[in-house]
């Protein structure tokens, strides 16, 4: 993989897991300011768990347990948007 490409990659996740959008904002999606700090923290965790999962994947190893994590992750982060 090209290092522009994971560049990319990880300001992509960033813009969608840490930074709230305007599109959110429309929406009715929480945004920063109306997150609790579990969700954030969540969010971040999310960011380290697919930059991770990057390495995992430029050494050619096995992301399954890394994959199952960030599918944990996404889950509680959905219930606590759920419970708001």
């Amino acid at each position: 993989m090209d290092k522009q490409y994971l560049r990319e990659k990880l300001e992509s996740m960033r813009h969608n897991f840490v930074e709230s959008t305007q599109h959110e904002r429309q929406v009715g999606v929480l945004d920063e300011e109306h997150m609790s700090k579990k969700m954030l923290k969540i969010k971040k965790k999310l960011v380290a768990l697919e930059m991770e999962r990057c390495q995992k994947k430029i050494e050619h190893k096995d992301c399954s347990k890394i994959d199952q994590k960030i599918k944990e992750q996404k889950e509680i982060f959905e219930s606590c948007c759920k419970k708001d």
